[in-house]
């Protein structure tokens, strides 16, 4: 008899797992894949290039510099993670030379968008303040419990609230905002309003879309308090996870696929695993995606109608737009045609224009493949060698293109697309690095096909972030808080945090609070 099984081995069930090992209760891990990590995994994807260590999914942990954060708290260094901070972080990459970098230092940044508009680095600079106070205010309440933060936490808040009360109002009308109006309203210089608009093409949603201008701000939170990126890969934090949690006692089962949970009296009272193996336990907490827990893993007999209702109407990939990541593998490294070679190890925002990226959504949204093709581009060898075999010249890039369809129109699938996708994305990255095609050894296309077998509708934010799927009732108003309607059933991940991310949150809120049940 376990005291909980937590069935998902990305990061949040590992984390929920290692919290509560820690704290002295038998547990235990079932992930269905060969490998633990979930979206935080590497491997060699390019069959051309041996020894090319590749990032399928997440590449950076993107908010662990704000403490208490679980490396610090649960020791991860001393499991073998290491970390190194890119810089600059960022950078736009324009089709004629232009560049700007984003740094951790706000000055120097501001400094980069002075050559363009010095009009645009003053609103830069007072909207990356007002954002600043926004997170400086929030993160409290964002590593709490979503609906019953506890009263330190309440305190805090209302703390910070008062010391940055000038700031709050703003960008609380920004969050109601759509990107294309801030970006319109706040900026002149064609290179700032391009910049801005890849970052938030980034949020599977239309630049017009109202109450998704939040994805600007986290632009501000990178410039605030950075990015860490795992040396080795992101597969060096998923095994520091893995080994806290065994050295804690806890144990993680890989190839452990889930066919029911076990509910019994009207509590959860353990899993069933597809091969027929039954393991019981006090608790069940499913680290997975909201719909395919109470649809799929749940017998429908015990959940109401009104429940499995709210699942249904979940709204994921609503807009029909996705994004698709290529792992590119190069025998060398060219020249940027910006001539700015720091640029590489940072996410290159490559894109023409504003209107650009307009019109890559629009077509995605319409069920077509773009000719128009925005991306964040990096290069992860460019500061880390491990990922690249000894002695080796070349590199690793990884190209997240932003504006990609959910399904097709004409009723074709992803299959038929990848090989000629993939060449329109890297000639794309050739224009801003000539040469940069002539060096590619070969790729691999993760397309929403791919992430559909990892998460129902394959969304990387598990569940749109639209403005009545965040914060406290994030996913729906019944899986609110980590519960679910059964007793003994938790949520998390990604898709039960108020915001998502890589950060482990969610676990650790969760582990707290089935601690207290336990």
């Amino acid at each position: 008899m376990y005291d909980a099984i937590i069935v998902g081995g990305g990061h949040h069930g590992l984390t929920c797992a290692t919290y509560l090992a820690r704290a002295g209760k038998r547990v235990v891990v079932l992930e269905r894949n060969p490998w633990l990590g979930g979206m935080t995994y590497s491997r060699e994807t390019v069959s051309e290039a041996p020894g090319f260590v590749m990032n399928p999914c997440a590449v950076d942990l993107l908010f662990t510099n704000l403490e208490p954060s679980i490396v610090s708290e649960l020791r991860l260094e001393s499991f073998g993670l290491r970390q190194d901070s890119p810089e600059p972080w960022g950078a736009y990459v324009g089709p004629e030379g232009q560049s700007i970098g984003l740094w951790r230092s706000l000055d120097r940044t501001v400094d980069e968008i002075r050559r363009y508009s010095k009009r645009d680095a003053a609103k830069f600079a007072q909207l990356c303040e007002m954002w600043c106070d926004f997170w400086y205010v929030a993160a409290p309440y964002l590593m709490d419990h979503p609906t019953r933060p506890r009263a330190k936490t309440v305190a805090e808040l209302g703390w910070r609230a008062v010391r940055k009360r000038r700031n709050l109002a703003p960008v609380a009308r920004m969050l109601m905002a759509s990107p294309h109006q801030l970006i319109e309203s706040m900026f002149e210089s064609e290179e700032v309003k391009s910049l801005l608009a890849i970052y938030a093409s980034g949020s599977e949603a239309p630049l017009r879309e109202p109450g998704s201008g939040a994805v600007l701000g986290v632009i501000m939170l990178h410039i605030g308090w950075g990015i860490k990126r795992p040396v080795g890969g992101m597969a060096e934090f998923t095994a520091a996870l893995a080994a806290c949690l065994r050295h804690h006692g806890g144990e993680a089962r890989t190839d452990a696929a889930v066919e029911e949970i076990l509910v019994r009296g009207g509590q959860a009272t353990g899993v069933r695993l597809v091969n027929g193996e039954v393991l019981q336990s006090r608790q069940v907490i499913a680290a997975i995606d909201p719909v395919t827990l109470m649809s799929k893993l749940v017998d429908p007999a015990h959940v109401s109608e009104a429940v499995l209702d709210e699942v249904r109407n979940i709204r994921i990939n609503g807009w029909g737009i996705n994004n698709a990541k290529i792992d590119v593998a190069l025998s060398e490294r060219p020249k940027l045609l910006c001539d700015r070679p720091e640029l590489w190890g940072s996410y290159m925002l490559i894109g023409d224009t504003k209107d650009y990226v307009d019109r890559a959504l629009d077509t995605a949204m319409h069920g077509r493949i773009p000719s128009e093709t925005p991306m964040w581009a990096l290069m992860p060898s460019a500061f880390d060698r491990s990922q690249v075999p000894p002695g080796s010249a070349g590199d690793t890039m990884y190209l997240f293109c932003t504006a990609v369809p959910q399904t097709f129109a004409d009723g074709s699938q992803w299959a038929q697309h990848r090989g000629s996708f993939a060449d329109q994305a890297i000639q794309k990255v050739d224009e801003v690095a000539p040469g940069f095609a002539g060096a590619v050894t070969g790729s691999w296309v993760k397309s929403p096909a791919e992430l559909r077998d990892m998460t129902h509708e394959g969304s990387y934010v598990v569940v749109d972030m639209s403005l009545n799927q965040m914060g406290p009732n994030r996913p729906t108003a019944s899986l609110a808080g980590y519960r679910t309607p059964i007793p003994g059933l938790w949520h998390t991940g990604a898709g039960a945090h108020p915001m998502g991310g890589v950060h482990g949150w969610a676990g650790r809120t969760t582990a707290r609070t089935v601690l207290k049940t336990l």
